[in-house]
């Protein structure tokens, strides 16, 4: 086995913690996977992995000789591309993980350009409002919103959503238009299910106010809050392109306009090395879209 496919299962294998699914990802014997390992090991003169019976960590020395595999790989693949054209021609599956209301409103309508731009790109979209494993699922690109909490991804931040709050006109008419942030804890708030705290911070010309909130409504869904917003059950805190078709025909109108959250910054995430090929492209392509204005009042 040469260097350049020893670090490719060896990058393998740290991704997936495991030689058993390393193996099987490869389809080849776990025998094999750990006995490349080994020789891999036995060449640099240096243990790479740290094994038990129950788990497989990197040693010092294999975190070390994972960013220079990751980062040698990526410049390998890098120039075999340009050697052979693939640079500005690529081929193959672009699998792109997102939340489902990101997908429908930003990322989905700027597919069809780009795989008209490169019609041998075939492009797997994985919508799901849970996190995705990158790794496990073979994904080459995924746009998060929100801080990151997953550390051995590689990140890049896109852009910024600024987000403000919401509500349809029918439940203001039925609780009360709020002047002040106090006044929230005596509303509903429909809220992400995945928010660690119901405590909503709004700031004004350097005033900065955080106040606890509740509702009977939450959702992983951001879909699914703003229809339950649409329908009355609460207020929504909310970036502005997802509510953006909603405040054009009227459904929701903005809540105390002078008041707004702090921005979700925008990562695109892979696993490892440079951002390469085709997930490079695509991030290129859909830049623009993931500038976002300020929330109309």
């Amino acid at each position: 086995m040469d260097r350049i496919d020893a670090m490719r299962l060896f990058i393998r294998v740290a991704d997936a913690g495991s030689f058993s699914k390393a193996a099987s990802d490869l389809g080849l014997g776990q025998p094999t996977v750990s006995r490349r390992i080994q020789d891999l090991e036995a060449s640099l003169d240096a243990a790479l992995f740290l094994r038990t019976t129950r788990s497989l960590s990197l040693t010092e020395a294999g975190e070390r000789f994972y960013k220079r595999a990751a980062d040698i790989l990526a410049d390998f693949d890098d120039a075999e591309a340009e050697a052979r054209g693939l640079d500005h021609e690529p081929i193959g599956l672009l699998r792109i993980s997102c939340v489902s209301s990101m997908a429908r409103l930003v990322i989905g309508p700027r597919i069809a350009s780009f795989m008209k731009l490169y019609p041998h790109v075939r492009v797997d979209v994985l919508t799901d409002d849970a996190y995705t494993d990158l790794v496990g699922e073979g994904v080459d690109l995924a746009f998060r919103i929100g801080s990151l909490v997953d550390s051995s991804l590689m990140a890049k931040k896109v852009g910024e959503s600024p987000r403000a709050l919401w509500a349809a006109p029918d439940y203001l008419d039925a609780r009360g238009t709020p002047q002040h942030p106090r006044d929230l804890t005596q509303h509903d708030a429909v809220m992400f299910r995945q928010t660690a705290t119901n405590e909503w911070v709004l700031s004004r010309d350097g005033e900065t106010v955080s106040v606890k909130v509740d509702g009977r409504f939450k959702a992983s869904s951001g879909d699914l809050l703003l229809q339950a917003a649409q329908n009355g059950l609460g207020l929504f805190l909310s970036a502005s392109w997802l509510v953006s078709d909603c405040v054009n025909d009227g459904s929701l109108v903005r809540v105390m306009p002078e008041w707004t959250a702090t921005p979700s910054p925008i990562h695109c995430v892979w696993t490892s090395g440079k951002l390469r090929g085709k997930a490079k492209l695509f991030a290129d392509h859909i830049a623009d879209a993931l500038q976002f204005d300020t929330p109309p009042c």
